[in-house]
């Protein structure tokens, strides 16, 4: 897209979009020299801005300049972006709205739009300066917010029609826009596909993106229910860059067996199982009781913590997009969905197999794909005896491991944050979260006993957050000495934090 001439003298950043007059102020900072009066100039626009534009101007978003022109080239100023934002997504001021403008913005065309996007949480006023340039990233950035995505996907949808420049036009904001309107939200969303991706997983197209609630976990058994006892096992989750394409964890299928989806109770969709398992590399002995299975990225095999929406803002440069048909740089992926509840099998050499339940939150850290599994309650693994890791859901290259003996965790400080909240500290950072699902015993001075369990996702190198259990509270005056509960770790005699 090329943009139009500079030297331009009469054109003015004043004109709004859809207003009838220029602002004097805009129009000296965009030519101080110049007539005010517009000049027609030559509308160029490539197929999809056109389509843009004039999906826009039906619904009255964008009218154009007093001339009828759209300028589609031009810089577009945050004036402009606000307006299209809050009319094109539909955005809503707030009831007891807060949002106070600089005295020389009142009575302005843009006024009621900034006040708008301030109450939305897109700027601030003293960020807003109706005249200046909005970057790409900065427009991407406003747009995920509006439509609650995840800012990789909106930046995605920028780079796909970008103009290799760093400034937004306004032609790739009536496109970004246009895209944003299909990802909003909708109670009234329907399923236009379903196909089985794996054993455990389906992926399912919709006419657009179903409402938060809709996607709750509270509400995903009622929504998605199935026959054939197959169940869905965790909330559906969207693909990052997606605007209506959705990952949907699903108890174990039966290769080709037919099943039926009943989406909220009326529509019906039927679909063939598959047998496929996930491909894991190798099984092996992470702590006395827990052990790990390992995937990899370069062999085909991605965690969907890497390419869901939900996740997409937390995982840094792991976060990937994928291509279509679930390829990355042509390769046709793998997508490990939720292990919520999942099992498997554990076999000691020589003796009986025992079910072994998945830990939660450890499918996918720190850039590594290492589910982990631990063994009920008060059991261990057998230094010296070899154990062989088995599901009906997935198969391992190397499926055997010989159990040694791992030295605990070793605790070597806590610290409240305050009254339900303990950070807990360890001598070295364990590189993975081996904090999950672990739990801690305080014993205060004055007798009492309180339990802290480990939340999930919170650690930042050695140190985890640890909140209290059954409501228990820290009470001020009182120090507590603190002990691993279990022998997943050792701790100092002497660790003691300080009631707030």
């Amino acid at each position: 897209m090329r943009k139009e001439s500079r030297t331009i003298a009469a054109w003015t950043l004043a004109a709004a979009i859809g207003v009838a007059a220029i602002a004097p102020a805009a129009a000296s900072a965009a030519a101080p020299n110049s007539s005010p009066k517009a000049i027609s100039i030559s509308e160029r626009m490539d197929a999809a801005v056109q389509l843009a534009v004039n999906q826009l101007k039906e619904r009255g978003v964008l009218n154009g300049y007093d001339n009828g022109t759209v300028r589609p080239n031009q810089q577009v100023t945050q004036a402009e972006a606000a307006k299209l934002i809050v009319l094109a997504l539909n955005l809503k001021p707030a009831v007891a709205s807060e949002a106070k403008l600089a005295n020389a913005h009142n009575g302005k065309w843009y006024a009621p739009f900034a006040m708008t996007a301030i109450d939305n949480g897109l700027f601030t006023a003293a960020d807003f300066a109706p005249n200046k340039a909005v970057s790409e990233q900065v427009l991407a950035a406003w747009v995920a917010k509006t439509v609650q995505r995840d800012a990789l996907s909106a930046r995605g949808w920028m780079q796909a029609i970008s103009d290799g420049t760093d400034a937004a036009t306004r032609g790739e904001a009536a496109r970004l826009l246009v895209k944003a309107e299909a990802s909003i939200r909708s109670d009234d969303a329907r399923i236009l596909s379903v196909k089985a991706l794996d054993a455990i997983a389906l992926e399912i197209t919709t006419t657009g993106p179903m409402s938060l609630n809709d996607e709750a976990i509270e509400r995903s058994a009622e929504t998605f229910q199935f026959d054939g006892g197959l169940t869905i096992v965790n909330q559906p989750r969207l693909k990052t860059g997606s605007t209506n394409t959705y990952i949907v964890p699903v108890t174990t299928m039966e290769d080709g067996k037919r099943y039926t989806l009943t989406y909220k109770g009326d529509q019906k969709l039927a679909f063939s199982g598959s047998g496929e398992r996930i491909r894991f590399e190798e099984a092996r002995q992470v702590t006395n009781d827990t052990f790990e299975v390992e995937a990899l990225l370069a062999n085909g095999v991605v965690d969907y913590g890497y390419v869901i929406s939900a996740y997409a803002d937390g995982r840094g440069t792991n976060a990937i997009v994928l291509e279509e048909g679930n390829a990355l740089n042509g390769k046709t992926m793998q997508i490990i969905s939720s292990l919520r509840n999942r099992t498997a099998v554990l076999t000691p050499a020589g003796g009986e197999p025992m079910t072994v339940s998945y830990v939660g939150f450890t499918q996918s850290t720190d850039g590594k794909q290492e589910p982990k599994f631990r063994l009920p309650a008060g059991q261990k693994l057998v230094p010296g005896l070899t154990y062989k890791v088995s599901a009906d859901w997935f198969e391992t290259k190397n499926a055997s491991f010989v159990a040694g003996s791992v030295e605990p965790l070793q605790l070597a400080s806590a610290q409240a944050m305050d009254s339900k909240t303990l950070a807990v500290t360890l001598a070295s950072d364990p590189g993975d979260e081996l904090f999950a699902f672990r739990s801690v015993k305080l014993t205060g001075n004055d007798g009492s006993e309180l339990t802290a369990q480990y939340r999930v996702q919170t650690r930042k190198g050695a140190t985890g957050a640890f909140d209290l259990q059954n409501g228990g509270a820290l009470k001020a005056g009182v120090t507590y000495k603190l002990a691993p509960i279990g022998d997943w770790a050792v701790g100092k005699s002497d660790i003691t934090i300080s009631g707030i």
